[in-house]
């Protein structure tokens, strides 16, 4: 493996961000001239169609997916730990199945939505294989699994330059089509392709580092990945809520507000969520960073070492927070004006709202790689599901008498206790970690 050097922990997650950051810094920057393009193009109208068919496919990608990276680097730092090659390729081998095998039944399930439901997204009968194509290259853009090789090998720098693609082909594209034919369904194609090139650079990178690292040996029967990892069906299980509370979360209101107020509010909508989306992208990159270094910790020197990371990345969300909630309210409405026209302009409610909901994710976002890495999937299983539980019930209730910002303020409230829980089983942890030393 790829030794990591003599840094300190902390000073290592710090390098790994930055390499995550230069990735997804440079996807945030082109990801809002992409997107001025687009909502300049199609309207409220027509971009609040773009984004139901956006939201309905990452919706089922997420709740029927796993975030396998996470399950790679946990075990995959034992198996190196231990010098178990066999095992290691193994559990690639079991992830990358279920990668494929979940990727075909959200075909399929896609499939069935565009047939049954087309009409209630707002997509044109002509328009409906178009977005079925989309659907379906997009769920086979598996690279969960070549991502988490690469993280655990600490090639971070790797991993960065194939997310890259992603928004390097929007943009193109996105230019390509203002010049010749700015519809809904070449947006669509654009973003698929974009997807596919990046999940053939992943793999090519990915596998190019294990031939460099590791012989190549005969893995055997892959499906005792299932019995020599030990917790491995409830990491699989929390990793699958942690997706599908995510989909709930960042998906599910943009498709209801659609249905009850239509696709324009759809549109303004998803452009504020778009939009914090880029700011809440640094509690994100912060979690990827750190979940690694965590697990290596971990899998290398137990549970007492997790406790000055945790302390140290919660001050830095902190700062990042106190940074960011004046921009998002002073310039909130100027970026929207310059970004997509007045036509816009009443994005800025959502957007406003949304910020405190992205502000409440970046807070929390030591807490999750900390409960993974000293093993209580269980714990943020239950979490999950009680934050999206709440969110579900505040937004049957808000939509109804709040109308579309009622959406937005249902996130609120459930990323408020979420992170109350989040932080208390934290807390929990590491005063039972402090009493061992």
């Amino acid at each position: 493996m790829t030794a990591v050097g003599d840094k300190k922990p902390f000073a290592r997650i710090l390098q790994h961000l930055g390499w995550i950051l230069s990735g997804k810094g440079y996807g945030a920057v082109l990801s809002l001239i992409y997107l001025s393009i687009i909502t300049h193009s199609l309207g409220p109208a027509g971009y609040g169609a773009f984004a139901l068919v956006l939201g309905t496919v990452a919706m089922l990608q997420l709740v029927l997916s796993f975030n396998i990276w996470q399950v790679l680097i946990k075990y995959g730092h034992e198996h190196i730990n231990a010098q178990n090659d066999l095992g290691l390729f193994r559990l690639i081998r079991f992830c990358t199945v279920i990668d494929i095998v979940t990727a075909a039944m959200g075909t399929v399930a896609v499939g069935l939505i565009l047939w049954l439901g087309r009409a209630r997204l707002g997509i044109a009968d002509e328009l409906a294989w178009i977005a079925f194509a989309y659907a379906a290259m997009m769920m086979f853009s598996v690279r969960n699994v070549p991502r988490g090789i690469l993280r655990l090998q600490h090639q971070f720098r790797l991993a960065a330059l194939a997310e890259a693609v992603v928004p390097t082909v929007k943009l193109t594209g996105s230019l390509l089509a203002l010049l010749v034919e700015p519809t809904l369904g070449m947006f669509l194609l654009v973003w698929s392709v974009g997807e596919l090139l990046s999940t053939v650079v992943f793999w090519g990178l990915a596998a190019r580092q294990l031939r460099r690292s590791y012989d190549a040996p005969v893995v055997g029967a892959w499906r005792r990945a299932w019995r020599e990892n030990e917790g491995l069906p409830a990491m699989l299980l929390a990793s699958n809520v942690g997706e599908s509370a995510y989909a709930v979360g960042h998906q599910l209101p943009t498709l209801l507000v659609g249905s009850f107020a239509g696709v324009a509010e759809a549109g303004l909508y998803r452009l504020a969520h778009q939009l914090t989306q880029t700011i809440s992208l640094l509690g994100g990159l912060i979690n990827l960073a750190s979940f690694t270094e965590m697990a290596h910790v971990f899998a290398k020197e137990g549970l007492g070492k997790t406790m000055s990371l945790f302390i140290k990345l919660t001050l830095v969300a902190l700062g990042i927070v106190a940074v960011i909630a004046p921009v998002i309210i002073f310039l909130g409405k100027p970026i929207l004006l310059l970004m997509s026209g007045p036509q816009f302009i009443g994005a800025y409610p959502f957007l406003l709202v949304l910020g405190l909901s992205a502000c409440l994710q970046i807070i929390s976002v030591s807490c999750e790689p900390l409960l993974l890495s000293v093993g209580r999937p269980r714990t943020l299983i239950t979490i999950r599901l009680i934050g999206t539980a709440v969110l579900l019930i505040a937004m049957y209730a808000m939509l109804e008498y709040m109308g579309a910002i009622g959406a937005a303020w249902a996130r609120v409230a459930a990323d408020i206790v979420t992170l109350c829980l989040m932080f208390g089983a934290s807390i929990y942890v590491l005063r039972k970690i402090r009493t061992k030393i």
